[in-house]
């Protein structure tokens, strides 16, 4: 690995290089939490000799040696925050300088955390005498250090980052994919491609429409789950040590039997988009996806995951959802959310979610029926009901998700047979009950 770079900096050594945020960065999001963590820390260490902070992972272009600018992988989120307290600190004297502070934000997510984090950093030292604040800043910035670890290669960075992470405090599993897809586009795609996913990555994990589904719920509670059932495996948790469920083959590289049509397919769509007609007819093609295909790594990851956000947001989110009049007749009622009524919830939206990924809408309505009763049928059977029971119902070999992906027309899912319950176990679901009741007679009728 071309570690050009790893010793412990002083967070002074630190500010003085000339440290840039890639555009490519996550947003700035330091909660108060963690703001007031990292101030009480320094407070209860400052009158010790050192203090060691972390790592932070730098990236330094080897093809770029004239500007020495060294571009943060990991550890943003605290030297912000770090650079902040200095110059709160340094208010008076204003001695301290950093590329950092001169650095314009876009994002309105950074800029608002970073003005409210200020707010906190200056009430917690609104306390101190002048003197007690020139000898704080001096312990920050001579006694505080973080190792800085700089590498002349950015996908051997991510690399670093990754396992760094891996060992030490864990990262959201959708960060390490991150990471992961990003280095695997580094020699097949433009920067301003990598950049334009890398936006749309940060703007679903906030989405601006309060109706859209977040990218942490479409991964962990939808394809996650839908992709592990379908093989019959546990789905109950997306977590850091199941991340490969999202990693498959590079395109560029393979040279498996199996791979000839995915490649087929990809230069197809890359053709088609690349026609100069689309420049005025502005038809594209987006690529073909399936929920439980082998996963394309690179750009098409990417892709992937905002093309089943698309999915959800058109089958339930919104006041022109495909499916919202039935949400509303058959999933709210009282106790609706109950934990356990939540969970059997999200088995019938991923089993309807993933008869759309194969059919369409084609007898859409017809189908959400039958999933619901296939579904909401554990709402009768069981007293109290966990991830586990929804977990068991939905890898059943003889289950509704089996039938789904062997099914080739839509009628082979609509002949399926949910359970019929007799007498429900649970006697305050009494409003599924009906909804059962009603689709079960109008299937018959």
């Amino acid at each position: 690995m071309a570690i050009v770079f790893n010793q412990p900096q002083t967070i002074s050594q630190l500010l003085k290089q000339k440290l840039a945020i890639p555009k490519y960065q996550r947003a700035y999001k330091w909660q108060p939490k963690h703001v007031h963590q990292l101030v009480d820390d320094i407070f209860a260490h400052r009158t010790k000799p050192c203090y060691r902070l972390g790592t932070v992972v730098l990236h330094r272009d080897k093809d770029d040696v004239i500007n020495d600018v060294l571009n943060i992988v990991d550890g943003q989120q605290r030297l912000l925050t770090l650079t902040l307290l200095c110059a709160i600190l340094d208010r008076s004297e204003k001695t301290i300088s950093s590329t950092l502070l001169e650095h314009e934000f876009e994002s309105s997510v950074s800029i608002e955390n970073l003005k409210s984090n200020a707010q906190i950093i200056s009430e917690r030292l609104g306390g101190l005498s002048g003197t007690e604040k020139q000898e704080l800043l001096n312990f920050v910035l001579n006694k505080c250090e973080l190792i800085q670890v700089t590498l002349d290669d950015l996908s051997e960075a991510f690399q670093f980052f990754d396992s760094q992470n891996a060992r030490g405090k864990a990262l959201a599993p959708h960060d390490l994919l991150k990471a992961y897809h990003l280095r695997e586009m580094m020699d097949s795609t433009k920067e301003t491609e990598r950049l334009y996913h890398v936006s749309l990555w940060e703007q679903g994990i906030n989405p601006d429409d309060a109706d859209s589904a977040n990218l942490h719920t479409i991964m962990g509670e939808f394809l996650f789950r839908m992709r592990r059932w379908v093989d019959g495996d546990y789905g109950i948790q997306f977590s850091r040590h199941n991340i490969d469920v999202f990693k498959g083959i590079n395109l560029d590289s393979t040279q498996y039997a199996y791979a000839d049509a995915m490649l087929a397919l990809d230069y197809a769509v890359e053709s088609f988009n690349a026609d100069p007609a689309r420049k005025w007819d502005k038809q594209a093609k987006s690529y073909p996806f399936q929920v439980n295909q082998v996963m394309i790594n690179g750009k098409r990851f990417f892709e992937y995951i905002q093309y089943y956000m698309a999915i959800h947001y058109r089958l339930f989110a919104g006041e022109k959802a495909l499916l919202k009049s039935f949400l509303d007749q058959h999933t709210h009622y009282p106790g609706c959310f109950r934990k356990g009524d939540l969970y059997v919830k999200n088995l019938f939206l991923c089993s309807i979610m993933y008869y759309f990924d194969k059919f369409g809408d084609v007898e859409l309505e017809k189908a959400a029926q039958i999933c619901y009763r296939w579904s909401y049928s554990l709402r009768l059977e069981l007293q109290r009901i966990g991830m586990e029971s929804v977990d068991n119902r939905a890898k059943d070999r003889s289950g509704l998700i089996r039938a789904i992906s062997k099914a080739i027309h839509p009628q082979q899912v609509l002949n399926y047979q949910p359970p019929y319950i007799e007498e429900p176990k649970f006697k305050n679901a009494r409003d599924v009950q009906a909804s059962i009741n009603a689709m079960t007679l109008g299937s018959a009728n």
